[in-house]
């Protein structure tokens, strides 16, 4: 029997659990990921925690609750797939030798990291050493540029060394999509700068459909002060510290505890939404404070404060006085529609992880995110080891562009980038409306039809990155031009 050949773009958790399903399934896997296999994934920047039914948490109230936060518009079946299997996935991992704790209805992998802050880091590391002792090959610094079809099924990819600028044609019978998501579109993100959107963006241009682009989940709290890093913090941070408006007034931790949320902690896990979009109401009055001089000596060793500051205390070192914060993007709720064993609508192509939609529905429960890259990892990669052939579902009208074109009068790929980026923050943030949207579209269009100037390695980078931000920040705008009403994490002031 002919050994089956299956790529999987992208090299985070999904990707890597994916892989190592594969591989272990018989397959000939080769992982395309465009840095060093795991660095500057999501997964590796995250906390490592896992919303899970276990240890008291039926499988029957985290599927309601997945639903319920989700406002009722995620599918199902998916929904019943993360409840259903998502402690076995976990189970599986451990059976392979990741470190994972439990508790009441969460698991963490903090234990293998450099810090508690970076669970996520330790977790993806034993990935990568997992599939690479499973056999699985890499391919890094690649950028993948194309999906290779033959009379509607998959035949592999197009890629580009972007050190190098060398192309490359690599044949499978099986593509999994594991990129992650594109907060990268975005002026503020806690992504890592190699989140773009290329897997959005590969779907979108071999003809598969994606669903609930309008719907970018924003961490409430943000750091905003001149000399911190741009990067989240804790919604239960208003536990320990007062958050207040310029005049003072505590309206975060009232307005918690005003929507039944006992803390700010609890709020993290279900009000993400509702939060943010309270966060950046109150900042267009004016700026917003964490009030971090109000922590004595004693509470600055409190765990609690450690993990909720999200970043090394000694970062505060010089900032033990009101400090500015504000919404910061965090995930893409939407992306590749894939029914329950992770297959979209051409044979041989699967997705899995933060690339796809309909888990999450309209806004996501913390730690959900998780449980999500493992389970349909698993799933992507066994299915995609079998039988990767069926019956493709829609005619095939792949979008014809060249992945990159330079022009000595262009302009260089990290200007258009930073250009885009603060349109889409403006115009497609926490808070939306129809005028801004419909300007925020024509922002995009005249991107993409700039013309850019390489001259380097890292040149070569961003402008492969472009099409995958402007696909990206399209879909984003066109579904939130098309939901008129306020739904989850799209908020249209309108309405």
């Amino acid at each position: 029997m002919t050994q089956k050949k299956v790529i999987v773009v992208g090299a985070g958790g999904a990707g890597l659990t994916a892989a190592t399903e594969a591989s272990m399934a018989g397959a000939d896997v080769t992982v395309i990921t465009k840095t060093s296999a795991g660095l500057g994934t999501c997964t590796a920047y995250g906390a490592g925690f896992f919303t899970v039914p276990v240890c008291g948490m039926s499988r029957e109230e985290h599927f309601t609750k997945t639903l319920e936060v989700g406002k009722g518009i995620n599918d199902p079946s998916l929904v019943r797939v993360l409840s259903d299997k998502s402690e076995d996935s976990l189970k599986r991992l451990a059976e392979l030798g990741v470190k994972i704790e439990f508790t009441r209805g969460s698991a963490n992998t903090r234990s293998t990291a450099p810090n508690e802050l970076m669970g996520g880091a330790g977790f993806v590391g034993q990935l990568v050493e997992i599939a690479k002792r499973s056999n699985v090959k890499f391919i890094e610094w690649t950028v993948v540029t194309s999906l290779d079809l033959i009379k509607e099924k998959i035949s592999g990819v197009s890629a580009v060394d972007w050190r190098t600028g060398k192309p490359l044609s690599l044949k499978a019978d099986a593509v999994i999509i594991a990129t992650g998501g594109g907060g990268q579109i975005y002026r503020r993100s806690d992504n890592p700068a190699r989140m773009t959107g290329d897997g959005y963006s590969l779907a979108k241009r071999a003809g598969v459909e994606l669903i609930d682009m309008e719907f970018v989940q924003f961490y409430p709290i943000g750091w905003a002060e001149p000399g911190l890093p741009v990067w989240l913090a804790d919604t239960g941070l208003v536990d320990h510290v007062r958050i207040t408006d310029d005049a003072g007034d505590e309206f975060f931790i009232r307005a918690i505890k005003e929507w039944g949320y006992k803390n700010g902690a609890e709020a993290n896990l279900f009000a993400r939404d509702r939060c943010s979009v309270l966060m950046a109401k109150k900042e267009e009055k004016g700026p917003v404070f964490a009030h971090l001089e109000d922590v004595h000596d004693e509470k600055w060793e409190d765990r609690g404060l450690q993990y909720s500051l999200t970043i090394d205390r000694r970062f505060f070192d010089h900032f033990r006085r009101p400090v500015r914060i504000s919404p910061i993007e965090h995930y893409m709720s939407g992306g590749i529609k894939i029914d329950d064993e992770c297959r979209t609508g051409i044979s041989g192509l699967f997705a899995c992880g933060e690339a796809t939609g309909g888990v999450d529905g309209a806004n996501r429960i913390g730690g959900n995110a998780f449980s999500n890259i493992v389970t349909f990892g698993i799933i992507a990669g066994r299915n995609a080891a079998g039988d990767a052939v069926w019956e493709t579902k829609f005619h095939h009208e792949p979008i014809d562009r060249p992945p990159v074109v330079s022009s000595e009068k262009g302009t260089e790929p990290s200007i258009l980038r930073a250009e885009l980026q603060k349109a889409v923050w403006d115009l497609l943030g926490p808070l939306r409306n129809e005028k801004g949207i419909l300007l925020a579209q024509e922002k995009i269009r005249d991107t993409e039809e700039r013309a850019l100037l390489i001259n380097s390695p890292i040149e070569m980078l961003l402008a492969l990155e472009m099409r995958g931000l402007t696909d990206t920040a399209s879909a984003v705008a066109d579904g939130a031009i098309l939901r008129k009403h306020s739904l989850g994490t799209h908020f249209r002031e309108e309405n």
